[in-house]
């Protein structure tokens, strides 16, 4: 092939590329708007049927979509529908699954794709959190259709993808490496005759210089999501057969516990569960208690950030440069809290137990680094195309390269919006009576709940937005 053939041919197939891009992200873009007016309003069954729409429906001759899926099954949990909802994140399962294990070919054309257009183009990438939570929500469906053995299962996956977060985190760091080693190799042995070499290490820096929040985010240490593990005790404490069964438990609640050390419900839950392994309680003789476990609000958004390269980063002949990245949008809570009564007799009220909006900065933060490089490649490919354009066509070749990086630098803003921004827990002795009044500060019309006749309750409540009515489902334990 002609050597000054190919930019122009490469300039075709990203013009291809970057005509694609646009008609596969703005219909997605309003889908999604639509989405979380629903959502955002309460109208959590409203919302589950277009998300389902939007993912291709429960169709078994065809592949759902990731993402849609996701915020389907989420909505299908507050709205009860918990078998449905296990279905539609059985499917999203599935999916990630094999987005692990997807073929070489697939990954090469994605990275391809990624460089030449943007990363709209590929599937969306599941995060790790994503995984967990999947597994999270399976088993709070399974405490409400009182499936105990699956319930079991999938705290039990939940659990064994936080273990191997790490793992995959690690995997990572090496890609990172890996491109950046490649990346140089290739401007180190470029032979584009007259061409500047452009700064990749200031091209970094004014990209960090964007992102100052960084620093101040405080973590979650080793991936773990306190309301996953809190779950996971709870469920092992109250459901639990053996003493391993109450080992599991501890062990959670233990982790929780170091994240949240003055939260009441988690120390007296930690306990409990102390007392009953040393054999000095027996849980048939505890008292009757509820523990209210509250969806709080809804985890962050992803908007883009446009970052403007100097042109002398790039090259000086050059008509367009920046780059895009994806950066977290927090949003507010429903409720500061909420109390609880027993007639006009106050019983305690919910207090923080995770922040949804740490567990994704967690994980935003570790990956931040390969997003940084991936941009900057792509930026920086992009900038070799229109100093080739400008060689072969001048001023209009130039300009026509420009207008291609300007329509195709876009970020990725997909994300699992569906999440709340935190969950509170309270635990309290169950009302003689078994009436539960739940009120908080800006709540327009208390909940009144009738608790079931059992030693052990839960009430899972949900609410997205200030304003809304909250929604919720009870599941009960009997020992």
């Amino acid at each position: 092939m002609n050597s000054r053939t190919f930019p122009s041919r490469l300039l075709v197939l990203a013009g291809c590329f970057a005509l694609a891009s646009g008609c596969q992200t703005l219909a997605p873009t309003q889908k999604a708007a639509d989405f979380n007016e629903l959502y955002v309003s309460g109208a959590y069954q409203a919302a589950a049927d277009a998300a389902l729409s939007n993912a291709g429906g429960l169709s078994t001759t065809q592949k759902p979509e990731l993402l849609w899926s996701l915020q389907a099954g989420t909505a299908l949990t507050a709205s009860g529908q918990f078998a449905l909802s296990n279905q539609v994140f059985d499917a999203a399962e599935n999916l990630a699954k094999e987005e692990d294990t997807e073929h070489l070919a697939r990954k090469g054309f994605e990275k391809l794709t990624s460089t030449l257009v943007n990363n709209n183009l590929n599937r969306y990438s599941p995060a790790v959190y994503d995984g967990v939570m999947i597994n999270t929500y399976k088993a709070l469906n399974n405490i409400f259709l009182s499936d105990a053995q699956n319930a079991r299962i999938e705290f039990n996956r939940a659990a064994d993808r936080q273990r191997r977060a790490e793992e995959h985190f690690r995997s990572k760091i090496e890609e990172l490496k890996q491109k950046q080693a490649k990346a140089k190799d290739e401007q180190a042995s470029s032979t584009t005759a007259g061409m500047p070499q452009p700064d990749r290490d200031q091209a970094e820096k004014t990209v960090y210089d964007a992102y100052p929040e960084l620093a101040d985010w405080q973590v979650y240490p080793d991936f773990v999501n306190p309301y996953t593990d809190y779950l996971h005790g709870l469920y092992f404490m109250l459901g639990g057969t053996d003493k391993d069964d109450l080992g599991k438990a501890r062990d959670s609640l233990r982790r929780v516990a170091g994240m949240n050390p003055t939260n009441p419900a988690i120390k007296t839950d930690l306990k409990v569960v102390d007392n009953l392994i040393r054999g000095k309680w027996r849980k048939q003789k505890l008292n009757p208690a509820v523990w209210v476990i509250f969806e709080n609000g809804l985890g962050p958004q992803v908007e883009e950030l446009l970052i403007p390269i100097p042109l002398f980063v790039v090259n000086n002949k050059v008509e367009y440069s920046q780059l895009a990245l994806p950066k977290l949008k927090l949003r507010e809570q429903a409720y500061d809290h909420l109390e609880l009564f027993s007639g006009k007799r106050s019983l305690g009220k919910t207090e923080q137990l995770a922040s949804l909006d740490r567990v994704v900065q967690t994980e935003f933060k570790r990956e931040f680094p390969l997003k940084v490089t991936e941009a900057v490649i792509s930026t920086l490919t992009k900038g070799v195309i229109q100093y080739q354009a400008r060689k072969e066509g001048g001023l209009a070749g130039a300009l026509a390269a420009g207008i291609y990086q300007a329509v195709t630098t876009r970020a990725d803003t997909r994300i699992w919006s569906a999440l709340p921004k935190e969950v509170q827990v309270a635990r309290v002795r169950r009302p003689d009576d078994r009436k539960l009044t739940i009120n908080g500060p800006g709540l327009l019309t208390p909940l009144q709940i009738e608790l079931p006749d059992a030693q052990f309750s839960i009430v899972y409540v949900k609410a997205a937005a200030p304003g809304t009515q909250p929604v919720y489902q009870i599941a009960s334990y009997k020992p």
